[in-house]
């Protein structure tokens, strides 16, 4: 199953169905999916997605954290975040019915991978490794993988991998570069040599996008490494259809492929917006992914592509999913529960307090100046965009917006109370007081 294949790594953010599905029909032979979390997963609800034709794992705000469908089921990995074997062993479970393998991450640097003991923090933990895949290989019927980084000592890194292959594990796809090493710096490839001389499962190369722009080139470097097969993540984040076979096509062919897959699985905004910023070449001249994808408009960014007729035609037939369903439900249940804040926010107005007193900091002086209690801020995730919370004594405030992060969250529902209730935004730096005016729009709302 891992001999000779070319491989999509996992991406965050990207590596949703529809850049998945459309690697495959590029040629891809395996596509691993997005890392999720494995405690997340146990707290989603399975549902069939009629409308779509998916199956769909939906966590406790509607955000999807695992869609599939049967057009990959015998191709895709899953890929999971894990520090603990009895949850990655429930995780795998719940997930294998509808995939083709599971795969544990052990090669996140990134800080929430590290602070929560998970990703390239377990590489110095070989005992918690083994617990982690004999628990793996013991519950699953499917092949289970990992996906580890290179450790700075080169005996370390083949013990950890002879102890990795102790496991009983199908395969093991090593990325050829450090925890600390950027993805600008060369993939070292002598060290995957020597690994793949080491063990007897098949050895799956990841890392060499700067050096593969076509599917010839990781034939090459299949040749030149003695590995099994390769795995690439931005080669084909800069076209999909690296996979094909001799020659990539163009990338806005590759673009418009992937955004049909988009609407056919109703692909939220923010996720193809950031997928589409990597595409090289997918833009007219002189003219930027920045350009493109600042439009709100879904539809606008279809149109730009030749896909707006395509978009009218799918959603005007399109009934509401189960995921768009269980959204509505909770908007309406907000609405009922919350005082809806509306104002006009863009990144622009959000970014002009960086240096300087920020809207809640605003806030919470106004409220302490005039007598009211501490206020509780809070926020929710689903597919990752994030809705701010504030409750003011008994009075609870909410914010709907675009926004991707728990900061800005609740940075945009302190800047929409005090727009609503007139207190004055100004900006103070060190040693002054500058007085800035604001100059959005605002709807009062409530």
């Amino acid at each position: 199953m891992f001999t000779g294949k070319y491989i999509l790594s996992p991406m965050v953010r990207v590596g949703g169905l529809p850049f998945r599905l459309t690697c495959l029909h590029y040629g891809a032979d395996l596509v691993y999916a997005e890392e999720v979390i494995a405690q997340r997963l146990l707290k989603c609800t399975k549902v069939i997605n009629e409308t779509l034709g998916t199956v769909d794992f939906l966590d406790e705000d509607g955000g999807v954290c695992f869609r599939t469908t049967s057009e990959e089921s015998d191709r895709v990995i899953f890929q999971m975040g894990v520090s603990d074997p009895e949850v990655a062993a429930q995780a795998a479970l719940m997930i294998e019915p509808y995939v083709a393998g599971v795969d544990v991450n052990m090669g996140c640097p990134k800080d929430y991978s590290i602070k929560g003991n998970m990703g390239a923090a377990l590489l110095t933990q070989p005992d918690l490794i083994k617990r982690i895949l004999c628990k793996l290989v013991e519950v699953c019927s499917k092949p289970v993988t990992c996906k580890i980084r290179i450790l700075d000592n080169e005996e370390e890194t083949l013990s950890l991998c002879r102890e990795i292959e102790s496991t009983g594990v199908a395969a093991l796809t090593v990325h050829g570069r450090t925890r600390y090493t950027r993805s600008s710096h060369p993939c070292n490839y002598d060290m995957i040599k020597k690994i793949k001389k080491e063990l007897k499962i098949p050895v799956i190369l990841n890392g060499g996008s700067l050096d593969i722009t076509k599917k010839g080139d990781m034939t090459a470097l299949m040749k030149e490494t003695g590995v099994d097969s390769v795995m690439v993540a931005r080669a084909a984040w800069y076209n999909p259809s690296v996979f094909r076979d001799p020659e990539p096509v163009p990338v806005r062919e590759a673009v418009q492929k992937f955004m049909r897959y988009c609407i056919d699985y109703n692909c939220p905004l923010h996720i193809l917006k950031y997928t589409m910023g990597k595409f090289r070449g997918a833009f007219k001249d002189n003219e930027s992914s920045l350009e493109v994808t600042r439009h709100i408009e879904t539809k606008l960014i279809y149109q730009y592509f030749g896909l707006g007729d395509y978009y009218n035609e799918v959603n005007s037939k399109r009934k509401d999913d189960v995921q768009e369903e269980f959204q509505r439900n909770k908007r309406q249940k907000l609405d009922k529960d919350h005082q809806i804040l509306r104002a006009e926010i863009t990144p622009t107005i959000l970014q002009s307090f960086r240096g300087v007193i920020a809207p809640r900091q605003i806030l919470n002086q106004w409220l302490e100046a005039n007598g009211f209690s501490k206020p509780k801020y809070w926020t929710t995730e689903c597919n990752k965009i994030f809705t701010g919370f504030l409750q003011i004594d008994n009075d609870i405030f909410a914010m709907e917006g675009n926004f991707k992060n728990k900061k800005t969250a609740t940075q945009a529902v302190s800047y929409a109370y005090c727009m609503k209730n007139h207190i004055e935004l100004r900006h103070y730096k060190t040693g002054a007081r500058t007085k800035t005016e604001c100059n959005c729009k605002c709807k009062s709302g409530g």
